[in-house]
């Protein structure tokens, strides 16, 4: 067997391992008994440590190593395809972050996040953040020596920031943030002072049958099919695919918010559409892995907000979810139903946001999760500097810890660096999507009928089936024809809610 085949081999088999972890987790948000949080963490550490071992144990080296120099990354087989020398480089990438990180290591982080996860569950719901605090104050910890271990150039949060961004800086995202902050103010301020869109009617009690029924012809609709995917319950909305013909996701039904569970449907649906879209052959291998957390979550807000809060798609679905609720929504006409979905109101949950302010809520946490790691904001110090901060950015002062600082699930998980990705995905969205409605002029005729598969192709065809053969910047070049810029994203939403809200320009 040559070389490259042993190699994909055994990232299949490390591959396997992982979608096991993956379904373990999935498991403890979904069925899994509460007394079974004795055992669990123990599973997911074991388990954690065996991919690890797999990941970096001396045959994976030996076999990498006579292919590709692990130092140099010079390729030591001339007969390699252009396509395999991409996977080898990705595996290299791979294997030296992982080499770095000794298996005790990751054992105790597996542990200790699983442990945290179930603690958090438990503040979220008695609303105080204490009870998660000394979780927290590990997590922070741990992740402050991942970031030394993994090393780091210029800030230690760029170490993290890398693991699900691969070579981002903190200075990048902080000059592109900054970039982002007043336009976004700016446009909050000049809607403040207009009339406020009457939205009351989406807040109505909607059985939470009739919510899921209403979420799963979306998704159908989307392209899935129950036989390879499941929809499911969960405290906090998420994906995971589990592998090309297994996709499970979550959304969080408040039986008075159905927006909420259509955007976490959309949202989900968004992060399962690229998994799916990734190439099967390559299953196992880099070339079948999304290509950073940035370019994967570009996807569900693309469907989320691009899509799921334009006129055109809901021109399809809103007779269908009067049909449904005619009690809550056979009297409201489509352009009411419209303003309202796309009401710019901040709220204090990032999931349940508008599109204006969805983003300071991403800087406020950047700027907190920054100075947790540099050491200059104390984990118990958190709930002051999130409140003075939503004070500041959207003019809320939350008065419950779940309202605040306990309602994303990530910290719990021990994945600080993760957030700014929401950020990143929104601007590759927008400039996607810019580049979408030059190559399908007819999408919204399509939308309006019901048609979204002319979308699922598109991303399928232009961002999905590349894995990681690229990197952002050259997939966002090849896609749009030029680099990440914020400039498409602050157009896209002036020039939307200025029509809404009549601005003058």
């Amino acid at each position: 067997m040559h070389p490259y085949q042993k190699l994909i081999k055994l990232s299949k088999q490390i591959t396997h391992l992982s979608s096991i972890i993956y379904l373990l987790e999935w498991d403890q948000e979904i069925y899994m008994p509460s007394d079974g949080i004795e055992y669990r963490p123990e599973q997911i550490a074991f388990l954690s440590g065996l991919v690890h071992q797999k990941k970096t144990s001396k045959s994976f080296a030996k076999i990498l190593d006579s292919l590709i120099d692990l130092d140099t990354k010079t390729i030591k087989d001339p007969h390699l395809t252009p396509i395999q020398i991409t996977a080898l480089q990705k595996w290299c990438r791979d294997y030296s972050l992982a080499a770095k990180i000794p298996s005790s290591f990751v054992k105790n982080f597996a542990n200790v996040t699983s442990k945290a996860v179930h603690a958090w569950q438990i503040a979220k719901r008695h609303n105080d953040f204490k009870l998660f605090l000394p979780h927290l104050q590990k997590v922070v910890s741990l992740c402050r020596e991942k970031a030394d271990i993994i090393g780091y150039q210029e800030h230690p949060y760029d170490a993290l920031l890398d693991t699900y961004e691969p070579e981002a800086k903190t200075s990048d995202l902080t000059a592109i943030f900054s970039k982002l902050k007043l336009p976004l103010k700016q446009l909050l301020k000049e809607i403040s002072i207009k009339d406020s869109v009457e939205n009351r009617f989406l807040y109505q009690f909607c059985p939470k049958h009739t919510q899921l029924e209403f979420a799963h012809l979306i998704l159908k609709k989307m392209g899935f099919s129950p036989s390879s995917s499941r929809l499911d319950c969960s405290m906090h909305p998420f994906c995971t695919g589990l592998q090309p013909k297994d996709t499970r996701m979550t959304v969080a039904v408040n039986p008075e918010n159905i927006l909420g569970t259509i955007s976490a449907a959309l949202h989900e649906g968004g992060h399962g559409l690229y998994h799916m879209g990734l190439v099967t052959e390559h299953y196992g291998t880099p070339l079948a892995e999304s290509l950073s957390l940035g370019i994967d979550e570009s996807q569900s807000r693309f469907w989320e907000t691009l899509i799921g809060q334009n006129k055109h798609f809901w021109q399809y679905f809103f007779p269908i979810l009067q049909q449904k609720l005619p009690k809550q929504f056979g009297l409201i006409t489509l352009d009411q139903f419209y303003r309202a979905i796309n009401n710019i109101q901040p709220h204090f949950i990032r999931i349940e946001t508008d599109e204006i302010s969805y983003n300071l809520h991403i800087l406020l946490r950047f700027e907190i999760e920054k100075q947790l790691i540099e050491g200059f904001l104390s984990v118990k110090d958190i709930p002051d500097a999130w409140n003075e901060r939503m004070r500041d950015y959207l003019g809320l002062d939350p008065k419950l810890d779940s309202q605040g600082c306990l309602q994303d699930i990530h910290w719990s998980l021990g994945m600080i660096g993760y957030f700014p990705t929401y950020a990143l995905g929104n601007l590759y969205a927008a400039q996607f999507f810019s580049q979408f409605k030059k190559d399908q002029p007819d999408w919204e005729i399509q939308a309006e009928r019901g048609n979204l598969s002319p979308i699922r192709t598109w991303l399928q065809t232009h961002i999905h089936q590349y894995g990681r053969q690229y990197t952002q910047e050259e997939l966002c070049q090849k896609v749009t024809g030029s680099a990440l810029s914020e400039k498409f994203f602050i157009n896209y939403l002036q020039k939307k809610y200025k029509t809404l809200y009549q601005l003058d320009s």
